[in-house]
């Protein structure tokens, strides 16, 4: 039997060596090892509490994700993907310089695959202490609501806690939570993601930022809007020896918004402006909000309205004029006049230069009103036609006798 066995060893050892060299040529013609390529595929973070129980926090500066290649069995190639793949960075292991060596593994297919290239990458990291503030949450509103309507109020009532790195936490200078009214006719009620600005208004990257919460709920009033009329008047009189001669304001309407019971009760904001004792021109702006009712809104960045009060110093005119030039109103017919007076009367008109220019004996168009008059003797008050801004700076009389 021995003999057998070792007859002819040498020819059965190279048949043997032969079979394997055999049987490799046809698993590499028929299943060939080839490479495959893995691009921007994201590092795995373990043991994060090993910076984050030192109250600080990190920021990755390269190596958050890397490229690598693999060789493996056609067989296996063609069905690898990333998430074959674990690929991690241990913070336990973060050296002095920040930096710690990026893990490439493929547990599914173990030592099957091989990683040819990228192996040996690191992440570096910036480490920053911990910091916190509370901010309260500034909507803002994106589009215009339906045709005649206006957003009113626009709350969110949050504080929000934001935490992250000191440098970053510094950087913020408002939270904002964005609200689409676009075409809205109706309060509502939405959630919105909250985000950080910068001190000109650029969003700053939240990747590091932790919010207290992750939406923030807001409301949104939405009322209905009408036009109504602006009036503003003058009232009491300015310093002796001036006159009010004009009042100029704008606008002249302005549009308010409210809940509905509320707009049907308004019409018009009459305003009067106060001049007593005033000696010089008057302008100024009135802030219209204050002016409004409780429950009505004033549409509109302008808040104001603009007024211009033209106040003059008064010049005075002396006239004369004679009883034959008085108009007799409301005689009863029975009664006959006769003038007591019979010299002339003296007429002081006070107001702006301008009018008091065109005031003449004729212009004056002097009467009396006898109305509800019987037989006597009287001394009647002389009523005169004026200007504007112009009056009388005397009590000028006429006596008269009514007899049957």
């Amino acid at each position: 039997m021995k003999e057998k066995l070792t007859r002819n060893i040498g020819l059965k050892v190279l048949s043997i060596i032969l079979a394997a060299i055999l049987w490799l040529v046809i698993t590499n013609v028929d299943d060939p090892v080839k490479t495959k390529d893995f691009t921007n595929v994201t590092v795995d973070i373990l043991n994060e509490s090993a910076i984050t129980s030192l109250d600080q926090v990190y920021e990755v500066i390269e190596g958050g994700t890397i490229d690598f290649t693999v060789a493996a069995r056609r067989s296996i190639a063609d069905n690898l993907s990333t998430s074959d793949f674990k690929v991690t960075a241990d913070f336990a292991k973060l050296s002095d310089v920040y930096a710690v060596t990026i893990n490439i593994s493929c547990p599914r297919y173990a030592d099957d695959v091989t990683v040819t290239d990228g192996l040996y990458q690191v992440m570096k990291v910036n480490l920053e202490d911990l910091d916190e503030k509370h901010f309260k949450v500034n909507v803002v509103q994106k589009g215009e609501p339906a045709e005649g309507y206006y957003v009113a109020e626009k709350t969110a009532n949050t504080i929000l806690r934001v935490s992250g790195p000191k440098s970053k936490i510094e950087r913020i200078k408002e939270i904002i939570a964005e609200v689409d009214v676009t075409d809205i006719s109706g309060t509502f009620r939405t959630t919105e993601e909250p985000k950080a600005l910068d001190e000109e208004g650029n969003e700053i990257d939240a990747s590091n930022l932790t919010f207290s919460e992750h939406t923030v709920t807001i409301n949104i009033e939405v009322y209905k809007t009408k036009t109504i009329n602006l009036q503003i008047a003058a009232t009491g009189e300015p310093a002796p020896g001036y006159v009010m001669t004009n009042i100029e304001y704008e606008p002249k309407t302005i549009e308010v918004a409210g809940e509905r019971d509320a707009l049907d009760n308004i019409s018009s904001l009459s305003i009067t402006e106060k001049i007593n004792g005033e000696n010089k021109n008057i302008e100024k702006e009135i802030n219209l909000q204050e002016q409004l009712g409780e429950g009505i809104i004033l549409v509109g960045e302008n808040q104001t309205a603009a007024i211009n009060i033209t106040i003059e110093k008064a010049e005075t005119k002396e006239l004369t004029i004679w009883p034959g030039d008085i108009k007799i109103n409301s005689l009863d017919t029975s009664l006959t006049l006769a003038y007591m007076t019979t010299g002339p009367i003296s007429i002081k008109v006070i107001g702006p230069a301008n009018e008091i220019a065109d005031v003449t004996r004729t212009t004056l168009k002097p009467y009396i009103n006898l109305a509800n008059y019987s037989s006597g003797t009287y001394a009647m008050a002389i009523g005169v036609d004026l200007l504007t801004h112009t009056t009388l700076a005397n009590s000028p009389t006429v006596s008269v006798s009514l007899t049957k």
